[in-house]
């Protein structure tokens, strides 16, 4: 039974020595803290017991004085060289004494000096006087030396540390090696027996439930919760894996059934590519016509206009003294509807540049832009007086050419239909709103009938009388265009008689801000 016991813990430590487990390590641990502990507590002691023994030696010193001190000084008046020897010699057999030195005063003309003992190695030293009273008078005679060496301490404290640190590490060790094995009963043998367990565990198979080999417990203990937790984990983890595979059944359907709409869709998308090529080839070609037909339009439009143009100067000429005010009338009005005429096939071919001209992306100052614009038209009519504000240093990425084709007209607008006002106010600022930047030109003049701002921006359409406001409807028409083809919004807010607002936005690729207010 015993040599059962005792292989049992061989095999064991054997084992976990071997191995690089959790018991290996508190094993090392166990020994470093009781080492640590040993240690500290043996430095304590030894640091306690030298204390005691300096104490000591110190008292030893004190006896030397009252017990011997008195019959040396009186051998010493006697000069009996043969007592003081004895003293001395009972003073040296004293512990730790290493030398005993008598001298007497008066020079070396006779004076006895007597030395018992050799010190190799001196630590302490105590003098003691010696005198003899002589009536009131105390006559100092001479000397004792006693000498201490403290290497005797120093071994038996040594040997005491050398004592405590064996027994202390061969306690630590069979100490050590018994909770290694306890720990080895309690706990490691149960894990590597879950760790075979789970490595035998097929996921194509049933599983079955996870047991130690141990005699069941009263109350459950950190390995019962283990193992009912490891139970209940394993019935999910079958569910999970059965509603895997069916779910892996039903992707491998998925996948073959994705991967003929994918095809589908490729077949479609070179389709659809296909159409694209082929409707940018049609527009593209559309536009070029539409170009042609524009010019070719504007061409054989103003050829007739400058033929009725020129009779109408000829014949003004030649007979206006014969015409009465009726017929002068009628030819400043055919004078009139030519150069109408004229405006109406400029706007419309600028009208065609803004929707098929290419943009060009750079940063433009708006701000500079809105200011030459104004220039331009106080130099055109310089007798109004209108207040201007334009907010500096608004830049943007944008086509130049076609934005200050949409800030013309705008600015024109507002010039032109504030022009009625005597204390006229012209505005252009941005505002954020949402994270989207919002241009706007803003005027006080005449304003207009929100009822008919959905025709606001069509081509050839006017919400004023020409005998009020000059003008052919293409205006706004472009602003439109433009901003559409730079990605933005515009639209308008008015009353009539309170002015109007118009706002755009604009986003053309890799669209960034500089400037902000």
């Amino acid at each position: 039974m015993v040599a059962d016991i005792k292989n049992k813990i061989a095999f064991t430590l054997a084992r976990v020595v071997n191995s690089k487990s959790i018991a290996k390590t508190l094993l090392l641990w166990i020994v470093f803290f009781s080492s640590l502990i040993t240690i500290t507590l043996s430095a304590v002691q030894l640091f306690i017991d030298y204390q005691l023994e300096v104490d000591a030696i110190n008292k030893r010193l004190d006896e030397i004085e009252s017990s011997y001190k008195g019959i040396v000084e009186a051998s010493l008046w006697n000069v009996d060289v043969e007592q003081l020897e004895i003293q001395m010699d009972a003073i040296k057999r004293l512990p730790d004494i290493e030398s005993v030195i008598v001298q007497e005063l008066g020079g070396s003309n006779g004076a006895i000096t007597l030395k018992k003992g050799v010190l190799k190695s001196v630590e302490q030293q105590r003098k003691y006087m010696l005198t003899r009273v002589d009536g009131d008078e105390e006559i100092h005679i001479g000397d004792l030396y006693v000498e201490v060496s403290i290497n005797a301490i120093y071994q038996r404290l040594f040997n005491k540390a050398l004592t405590i640190m064996l027994v202390q590490g061969i306690k630590t060790f069979f100490v050590s090696f018994f909770i290694l094995y306890v720990f080895y009963r309690l706990v490691t043998r149960h894990i590597i027996s879950i760790e075979q367990f789970l490595r035998n565990i097929n996921m194509r198979e049933s599983f079955s439930s996870l047991e130690l080999s141990r005699k069941p417990n009263i109350k459950s203990d950190e390995l019962d919760h283990l193992v009912s937790a490891y139970n209940s984990m394993i019935i999910d983890l079958r569910r999970s894996y059965d509603d895997i595979r069916t779910v892996n059944k039903q992707l491998k359907k998925d996948i073959v059934a994705r991967k003929q709409a994918q095809a589908e869709v490729k077949l479609l998308n070179d389709e659809l590519e296909n159409r694209v090529l082929l409707r940018t080839a049609e527009l593209e070609a559309a536009n070029k016509e539409l170009n042609s037909f524009c010019y070719s339009v504007s061409h054989d439009l103003r050829a007739p206009l400058r033929r009725v143009e020129g009779f109408r100067r000829t014949f003004s000429e030649e007979f206006s003294s014969r015409l009465d005010p009726q017929g002068m009338h009628y030819l400043s009005r055919m004078e009139a509807c030519t150069s109408e005429m004229n405006a109406m096939i400029d706007s419309f071919l600028v009208l065609s540049k803004s929707t098929s001209a290419e943009l060009n992306i750079e940063d433009v100052n708006l701000s500079e832009v809105a200011n030459r614009v104004i220039h331009q038209l106080v130099e055109s009519d310089g007798s109004r007086n209108v207040s201007v504000t334009i907010q500096k240093n608004i830049v943007i990425p944008c086509d130049a050419r076609l934005v200050e084709l949409l800030l013309t007209n705008l600015l024109d607008n507002a010039w032109k239909y504030s022009s009625k006002n005597s204390e006229a106010a012209i505005s252009f600022y941005r505002r954020k709103k949402k994270g989207e930047y919002i241009y706007i030109v803003e005027d006080n003049g005449a304003g207009f009938n929100m009822e008919f701002a959905d025709n606001l921006f069509s081509p050839f359409t006017r919400l004023h009388k020409l005998s009020d406001f000059q003008g052919v409807g293409i205006g706004l028409a472009t602003v439109k265009r433009v901003v559409a083809r730079h990605g933005g919004r515009v639209w308008a807010e008015s009353a009539v008689g309170e002015g109007a607002k118009f706002h755009f936005t604009l986003s053309p690729p890799k669209f960034t801000l500089q400037g902000e207010i």
